[in-house]
């Protein structure tokens, strides 16, 4: 791996490191289930003279869980990974539209999450940023090259404590430029930014006062 596709997880790491993390560090876990939602082609391919084929992801159900620990009242580092099942849909200038079925894609992250209000309150509210990466897999990219990427992130969680779980709201931006090839055709980088909505369910682990939940980011 280059050290240019390092640099959201170094980051990451790095910011962890100086945040501190204390010797009774909470720990949560949390399954997440929401919606993959792409904003933009994927690719666009010139075919023939004057046409153009427009590819992008279809909107899934994506499946996923984050862990999360906690650094201090206002920081926490977290993990998170999800899975989308999808399909691969185009179009073609003057031929119709099409559907590819198999077209799945993972999302994974390391992000440091900032609590604007504390997690033990309430409600709280949480800013995230960090290093992310995509994945591509199924008989729509057999044969393709290009199809893991890696970049950042941003997103936003709304946490409601209910005891000793929380119920979690979140939307997460996946930025990265995705470019593909097969030996014969290579798209240009096109800038991505798929968002994933997810609901989720904080869960303490090993914690045995004021726990603080975890994120519930589902990317």
């Amino acid at each position: 791996m280059s050290c240019k596709l390092l640099r959201p997880f170094g980051l990451v790491v790095g910011l962890a490191a100086l945040c501190g993390a204390p010797a009774a560090a909470q720990v949560s876990f949390s399954p997440t289930v929401g919606a993959y939602l792409p904003t933009s082609n994927i690719a666009d391919i010139v075919v023939g003279t004057d046409s153009i084929a427009n590819f992008k992801q279809d909107v899934g159900l994506a499946l996923g869980a984050n862990l999360g620990v906690g650094l201090s009242s206002r920081v926490g580092l977290m993990f998170a990974g999800s899975y989308v099942p999808s399909q691969l849909s185009g179009t073609i200038d003057g031929a119709g539209t099409w559907t590819q079925s198999d077209a799945n894609l993972f999302f994974g992250n390391a992000n440091l999450t900032f609590y604007l209000i504390k997690p033990t309150s309430p409600v709280w509210i949480a800013l995230s940023g960090g290093g992310s990466m995509v994945s591509r897999s199924g008989p729509a990219y057999d044969g393709w090259t290009g199809t893991t990427d890696f970049g950042g992130l941003a997103g936003a969680t709304v946490g409601f404590n209910l005891g000793i779980i929380s119920l979690n709201l979140s939307a997460t931006d996946y930025i990265y430029g995705a470019q593909f090839s097969n030996g014969t055709v290579d798209t240009g980088e096109a800038t991505q930014n798929d968002i994933l909505l997810g609901l989720g369910l904080g869960i303490p682990l090993g914690a045995k006062k004021n726990p603080a939940p975890t994120q519930a980011a589902l990317r």
